[in-house]
């Protein structure tokens, strides 16, 4: 019951991956931007996007979305759904390690330091405070590397989450979501990266996909949005009489129903 459930509503499921895989790149860029600035990580931020058990973060939930969306019917994934579902874990556990370095060195450190300034302390206790310092200063200095490691994790799952879009041509609220965030779009797949994935999607023409998106939108009572897509496929469309004349039908019936 629990996977026919998932199958009826995976349209649902993958748009809302996709567009949650696009927001956890982008809030890692501005986190790998900020180590680059100030080589260093605020724990607060890496609290804030993976959580914890009891209050998941935003990271912490994309895991669990791909697992559930992939892992519950393993005779229905094909090898790019499994290629990505691993490379999202492997997202999540990798950013795990980097928030405990980050507690460490937040920590830890100030203590350690205030320890070794101190001119009093017993020669012994002096030297444990500096081993814990140098196992602090190495995680710090690891950090760089972890957060490459994370980036080169992103950019594979970018080129599994393409190879993906383009099994899910017929779903509309997917191609919406890419359409209609059109500059998300591009900044993850690269510039005029959504414009060439739809003409793979659609070799005919991708006035094709702003049909798909119409029909959907009629179906569901979305008249003012299923109007938009026909006038641009009339737009991007070649001219072709026959074709017109099927799409001015469309947005008569559309006129007919509002």
């Amino acid at each position: 019951m629990k996977t026919y459930w998932l199958e009826q509503r995976k349209d649902i499921f993958v748009r809302n991956l996709v567009q949650d895989f696009f927001a956890a790149k982008k809030y890692f860029d501005e986190l790998r931007e900020h180590h680059k600035k100030k080589s260093a990580l605020p724990y607060s931020m890496l609290d804030t996007w993976v959580g914890t058990e009891a209050d998941k973060g935003p990271l912490w939930n994309l895991k669990e979305q791909s697992h559930r969306l992939y892992r519950s019917n393993p005779s229905k994934t094909s090898l790019y759904e499994n290629l990505f579902d691993w490379v999202v874990g492997s997202i999540f556990h990798e950013t795990m390690k980097i928030k405990e370095d980050v507690y460490q060195i937040e920590s830890y450190k100030p203590l350690l330091e205030l320890g070794l300034s101190d001119d009093t302390a017993h020669r012994e206790i002096a030297k444990i405070i500096q081993e814990y310092y140098a196992l602090i200063d190495r995680a710090s200095r690891s950090l760089k590397e972890e957060i490459e490691s994370i980036d080169e994790l992103f950019t594979k799952g970018l080129l599994h989450l393409r190879a993906l879009i383009l099994t899910y041509k017929n779903n509309a609220l997917l191609l919406r979501f890419l359409i209609d965030n059109k500059r998300t779009a591009d900044h993850m797949l690269g510039q005029g990266g959504l414009q060439q994935l739809l003409q793979e999607m659609f070799p005919a023409g991708v006035h094709e996909a702003y049909i798909l998106m119409s029909e959907s939108c009629m179906q569901n009572g979305w008249y003012d949005q299923a109007q938009k897509y026909l006038n641009t496929a009339m737009k991007t469309g070649p001219a072709n009489k026959g074709l017109h004349e099927q799409l001015k039908a469309k947005l008569g019936l559309i006129s007919e129903k509002e």
